[in-house]
């Protein structure tokens, strides 16, 4: 994993559940390397490992770009799979887990930008 150097009093991560359209999501949000791995291994093992047809949606958001940084940073990525989405605050994570990495060069499974 590659460590990150952030320190902050927010909370680590947050469950939140939303109905839409008589549809259930589960929402986790997080600083945590470990709460994407577990995320990452669920969705594999509850959704795309059996399914013929595999999409995962992917959405960035960065730095902006007006405040006159040279390098754009990733500030959250955010993936989601059926009704489970994952929110992770990239910009104050304490590492960068290689399973993520892995996961988004799965080439097995489409990423579509939401």
């Amino acid at each position: 994993m590659e460590q990150l150097a952030r320190t902050l009093s927010l909370p680590r991560s947050r469950v939140y559940y939303l109905t839409a359209e008589e549809m259930h999501f589960k929402i986790m949000v997080t600083l945590r390397a470990s709460r994407v791995e577990r995320w990452i291994r669920a969705v594999k093992r509850d959704f795309l490992d059996a399914a013929p047809i595999k999409c995962v949606c992917l959405d960035c958001d960065f730095t902006d770009p007006r405040e006159g940084r040279d390098n754009q940073r990733d500030v959250v990525l955010q993936l989601s799979v059926v009704t489970k989405n994952l929110v992770f605050q990239i910009c104050w994570a304490d590492e960068v887990p290689q399973l993520l990495k892995d996961f988004l060069q799965d080439t097995k499974h489409g990423e579509h930008e939401a």
